[in-house]
């Protein structure tokens, strides 16, 4: 069986091309994804596969990078730089043309080789400081 590190990088190449074959072997069916674009917890492969459209849409260059992880038993911490060009509309937010580069922190928890949580956390506050949604500080 791969270590959580390993399912952690397969994990990225998922969401860095989006490719559902890539995913769907680690991500459990029952797995619950809390994220801040949904007020309730999305449940199943598809709500992954719905985030990732929904970023995917928006800024069809966006990537993610690692830059740190932490694991303790069955979790994993990591660090990651997003990056990307908001070229359509994202959460009701017109297109900007305006490049993101945004830390996300989220946790994992893994059963049986699969992920079978995660709360997902981007900065979302920097994100719409970047896209001139709202008004940066010092400025």
């Amino acid at each position: 069986m791969k270590s959580n590190r390993e399912l952690i990088e397969q994990f990225l190449r998922f969401i860095n091309t989006g490719d559902a074959a890539i995913g769907r072997p680690i991500i459990s069916d029952d797995v619950i994804f809390y994220a801040p674009t949904s007020s309730e917890p999305l449940k199943g492969f598809e709500g992954y596969m719905g985030v990732l459209a929904m970023m995917r849409g928006a800024m069809a260059d966006i990537q993610w990078k690692i830059e740190e992880t932490i694991s303790e038993g069955d979790k994993v911490f990591v660090r990651y730089t997003m990056t990307g060009t908001q070229t359509q509309p994202l959460m009701g937010i017109p297109a900007t043309g305006k490049k993101i580069r945004v830390t996300a922190m989220n946790i994992y928890e893994f059963k049986e080789g699969k992920i079978i949580r995660e709360h997902g956390l981007p900065d979302i506050f920097s994100l719409l400081t970047q896209l001139e949604v709202i008004p940066a500080f010092g400025r």
